[in-house]
């Protein structure tokens, strides 16, 4: 099974620039089903990732210490590539769910993009989808012994 039957495809998916402020991209959270938002630039080329731990990292130790106005400068300031990780790592569409498996695993990531060769967005694969594949799966039988 290729992750093109399992990945939540770009129409679907909620996307900001490097560019974007983070008082906009606590908005783009509030919208989006995911604990992750892919950062692309003009031609929806895949730049990098931004996640809501990012998020509350980059604010947390200013929630603790700031008033409410020095917050939200840095919220109207603070742009997403300066929080985003990148390099990504994208996969392409007719990789196998095994393979999408094995790089979360190897990478201590949650999710995928998936990206065509010019690394234009095609959709996202997270960790859930890949346990519901696993779980939606034809359960192999069991070779019978030899008689």
């Amino acid at each position: 099974m290729s992750l093109l039957a399992i990945m939540t495809p770009r129409t679907r998916l909620l996307t900001t620039s490097g560019d974007a402020n983070l008082a906009s991209l606590r908005s783009v959270f509030s919208q989006a089903r995911f604990q992750h938002v892919p950062v692309v630039d003009s031609m929806d080329r895949v730049v990098g990732i931004v996640s809501v731990k990012d998020y509350f990292k980059e604010l947390s130790p200013l929630m603790e210490a700031a008033g409410e106005q020095a917050t939200g400068l840095m919220m109207r300031t603070r742009k997403v590539h300066q929080v985003m990780s990148t390099p990504v790592i994208t996969v392409l569409p007719d990789t196998s769910v095994r393979q999408a498996a094995s790089l979360l695993v190897e990478n201590n990531i949650s999710c995928l993009l998936v990206a065509d060769p010019q690394q234009r967005l095609l959709g996202l694969v997270s960790w859930k989808d890949l346990m519901k594949a696993a779980l939606l799966a034809k359960p192999v039988k069991p070779a019978q012994p030899p008689a």
